[in-house]
């Protein structure tokens, strides 16, 4: 059996244009601040996209998704800003994870493994349809979303987490890279694994697929989309925006390393290049600003 990649989208949603992308030089408060109250803007529709892997060894998912009952009252927190005025979700019954793995024969049991980039809610809500597996998550991200009224103020829904949720941790246990010097290995044969790329939320995790095809690099939320991956642009929600830009820096040189097709879960753009193979070549990094010096490897 070949190792392969699909794409399972789980409906659509709708974001502030601020949440998709704001200056890094502005402090977290206003950028926070402009993204709850003062943008008025939608996006267009984005998809919510899980990534199904195919190895021998047996599909691994990544991520799971929003779920069909987030339209339903009471789902998500009123009593949260985020959740009142910045997300507009959209997924029809037929969209959840549960049943776009059914209509590919895959049960829950079969998986191997779901690997979480991280628990947001658009990432994590279809945990209760994927049951029995193991789910694998950084440590660093657990230490900062297992309580869960702090994991709620940060955009998860631990209320909908199966009872006694508890992930399995990955470990740096893997060989360097690229720019990585460590890896998270998912698949013992090398082929899957894990890399560190904190910022968007501290523990956040791409994963790196090297499948006959092409090599792929799902990307979870470290960005948005693959121009502003390229041009260095990052999210407005994150809370360390330098951390966060030097990921982007990080993918680019890997990208310049060894030829990628970049997968990140709300690029619109994502399924064509799936289906087309299209590589990503990276611009030149931009330069560092004075008094300002970092590796390209935050791993």
């Amino acid at each position: 059996m070949s190792v392969g990649v699909s794409i399972l989208q789980t409906g659509t949603v709708r974001i502030r244009p601020s949440q998709r992308m704001q200056s890094a030089s502005k402090p977290v408060v206003l950028r926070r601040m402009k993204m709850l109250f003062g943008d008025r803007e939608w996006t267009e529709p984005l998809p919510i996209n899980a990534y199904l892997i195919e190895h021998p060894d047996g599909p691994i998912l990544v991520d799971t998704g929003e779920s069909p009952h987030a339209t339903e009252r009471g789902w998500m927190p009123r009593w949260h800003p985020f959740f009142r005025r910045c997300v507009d979700v959209h997924v029809a019954p037929d969209e959840g994870i549960g049943t776009l793995l059914a209509r590919r024969g895959i049960r829950p049991a079969d998986l191997r493994a779901v690997v979480l980039t991280h628990l947001h809610h658009d990432h994590a809500d279809g945990l209760g349809d994927v049951v029995g597996p193991p789910v694998l998550l950084s440590r660093e991200h657990w230490q900062a979303f297992r309580r869960p009224f702090r994991a709620t103020l940060e955009g998860a829904l631990p209320k909908h987490w199966p009872a006694g949720f508890e992930p399995s941790i990955l470990t740096k246990t893997g060989p360097p890279l690229g720019p990585w010097q460590t890896t998270f290995p998912i698949t013992a044969d090398g082929r899957v694994v894990a890399v560190p790329t904190p910022g968007h939320v501290p523990g956040h995790l791409c994963v790196v697929v090297f499948a006959e095809a092409a090599t792929y690099l799902i990307g979870g939320d470290v960005t948005y989309a693959q121009d502003l991956l390229d041009r260095e642009l990052t999210d407005g929600v994150n809370t360390r925006p330098r951390l966060a830009t030097l990921q982007l820096r990080t993918i680019k040189t890997f990208a310049a390393q060894q030829p990628i097709v970049l997968l990140p879960a709300h690029d619109p753009a994502g399924a064509a290049r799936l289906a087309a193979g299209e590589v990503y070549r990276p611009s030149a990094l931009k330069p560092e600003p004075k008094g300002r010096r970092s590796h390209p490897s935050a791993g």
